[in-house]
């Protein structure tokens, strides 16, 4: 078990809790299933996003109204869905455009959720009927082409994740067929999935979609032991990270990969890059890969978008996110009600599993994956953390532990200077694999994990012109114009940022010559639709 002691982290959490709790209605999506919308209707993936949500709510507070919330979309979904088991809530001869089949998945991934967190059995005709209806409709004799549809084919193939799901909570062996039958014909294709040479190569650039088709590729490997699928979203992921990933901690324009996605370039949001969607997915492919296999560079991704651009996408109140956000501009968190809120359901998903992916533990092994101030225990184990991290770099556990045990502490890449101690004594440790092994006989010990937070300047040209962004440990900087300096306002490439005392409405605050500086995440927050920022500023001399 883990619990959050506040922080950035522990605050984001509780206020997302809060608006799950007080502001998110759930008739509102118990509703959209008895409804038959146009044929850009998404509001099925929203409320099977939110059956989750109830579910992980459910699982961590143990708060009857989660429960009920999640039971009134059930109810919702008894009374629409159509009597082959369709969930896609478009019209009746639209039911393989668009987002008929994306939705109709992500209602079926929410029941399968519900179910295995409530053991509710109202759950478990829906999900047979549900995945029915794509067995029916894909594996009967000459059935329609599964990669004819929006998004260069993802909207019917990302069903494979949450018929993985479905296999795990009822073993039904024809659901398995269904899953292999997905992969069998996306290798078959130019959407070749496992044997791909490079994602540019893919059928399809689409973010989040590829992004949900490899949560369902490892989730098929784990169930099946099929080896091809770790090493296949494992390349993918390294690919995206080298090539696609930026300084925001995100990627995509338009919601697609790039080629030079990662370069230097000035984006408004206008231009639809960022998509907060794309950040969660990349958060969830990381977390998932790091499961399999415990490699420092998935946590070190994870914290990077986690702290920049996942902490940036929340507004103030945590009531809502940012669909996209550029790197310079205004930072746009509200959208009218009603109006395509996929972003809101997956952040809120994502922060409500914060404590799911803080701390992870083995036979005798424990890893603190994120540093936050929280507290972890097990069977036989508890380790208090107290950190300001990613503001300061001193990480401190206390851990009680009735066995011997190791605590591998992950060092950054971008921290060149570090040192670790137990019970004040200095420990001459060098990185493995980017980990620290200290190790600890059972009992009582104080650790204190310390790292240097580097100020890194990092020039480049745009489009002819000089800039510099500024990273300070794991933030990012940016200008913020609410100190008075106009966008584009020049700084000295040689200028040196001094860290400011005052740090009102932000994590850290600098200043280069007369620019202000704060982290990315707190740049354009405190007065949004007037403050503006860039990460990229132009450099004079």
């Amino acid at each position: 078990m883990t619990r959050l002691n506040g922080g950035l982290l522990g605050g984001a959490y509780e206020k997302v809790r809060k608006n799950y709790y007080e502001r998110i209605k759930a008739a509102v999506h118990a509703g959209v299933y008895s409804i038959v919308g146009d044929d850009w209707n998404a509001e099925p993936e929203f409320a099977g996003k939110y059956l989750d949500l109830c579910a992980r709510r459910y699982a961590v507070d143990h708060d009857e109204r989660a429960y009920q919330n999640g039971l009134t979309v059930i109810e919702g979904i008894e009374k629409g869905i159509r009597p082959d088991g369709w969930l896609g809530c478009l019209k009746e001869e639209s039911k393989l455009v668009n987002f008929s089949i994306w939705n109709h998945s992500f209602t079926l991934y929410g029941l399968c959720r519900f179910y295995e967190e409530t053991g509710e059995v109202r759950a478990l005709p829906l999900i047979r009927r549900a995945a029915d209806f794509l067995c029916d409709l894909f594996l009967k004799d000459n059935p329609p082409d599964i990669l004819d549809a929006i998004n260069d084919g993802t909207e019917h193939v990302a069903s494979l994740y949450s018929m993985t799901i479905a296999y795990r909570v009822t073993k039904d062996a024809r659901y398995a067929e269904y899953c292999k039958y997905v992969i069998d014909t996306c290798e078959a294709s130019d959407l070749n999935i496992l044997s791909f040479d490079s994602i540019m190569n893919l059928r399809s650039r689409k973010g989040i979609e590829m992004i949900v088709i490899y949560l369902g590729v490892l989730e098929y490997g784990r169930l099946f032991g099929d080896a091809r699928c770790f090493e296949a979203a494992a390349r993918y992921w390294e690919e995206v990270n080298e090539t696609q990933i930026r300084n925001t901690g995100n990627t995509t324009v338009k919601e697609l990969w790039t080629e030079g996605g990662n370069l230097p370039c000035l984006m408004a949001t206008e231009e639809k890059p960022n998509e907060t969607c794309v950040a969660v997915g990349w958060i969830e492919l990381s977390l998932a890969l790091f499961f399999r296999d415990p490699k420092a560079c998935y946590l070190g991704a994870i914290e990077k978008t986690l702290f920049n651009h996942m902490a940036g996408s929340l507004e103030k109140s945590g009531a809502d996110l940012a669909y996209y956000q550029g790197n310079f501009g205004h930072k746009i968190f509200r959208k009218e009600e009603g109006l395509y809120q996929c972003c809101r359901y997956r952040g809120f998903t994502l922060f409500a599993y914060l404590t799911s992916f803080l701390w992870h533990e083995t036979e005798d092994t424990v890893i603190p994956m994120v540093y936050a101030p929280t507290t972890f225990s097990s069977s036989g184990i508890e380790i208090t953390e107290e950190t300001d991290f990613p503001v300061r770099g001193d990480v401190a556990f206390r851990v009680k532990s009735e066995k011997a045990i190791s605590l591998l502490l992950r060092i950054p890449v971008w921290c060149k200077e570090y040192s670790v101690s137990v019970g004040g004594k200095a420990l001459n440790l060098a990185p493995v694999e980017g980990y620290l092994k200290v190790a600890l006989p059972a009992g009582e010990a104080d650790v204190l994990l310390s790292l240097v937070l580097p100020l890194e300047s990092k020039p480049c040209e745009i489009d002819g012109k000089p800039y510099i962004s500024y990273e300070y440990g794991a933030l990012l900087l940016a200008h913020d114009t609410r100190f008075g300096d106009p966008l584009w306002t020049e700084v000295e490439k040689t200028a040196v940022p001094e860290k400011v005392a005052d740090v009102e409405d932000a994590l850290v605050h600098f200043r280069a010559g007369t620019l202000d500086l704060v982290d990315f995440a707190s740049a354009g927050s405190r007065n949004p639709g007037e403050d503006e920022y860039t990460v990229f500023i132009p450099t004079k001399g």
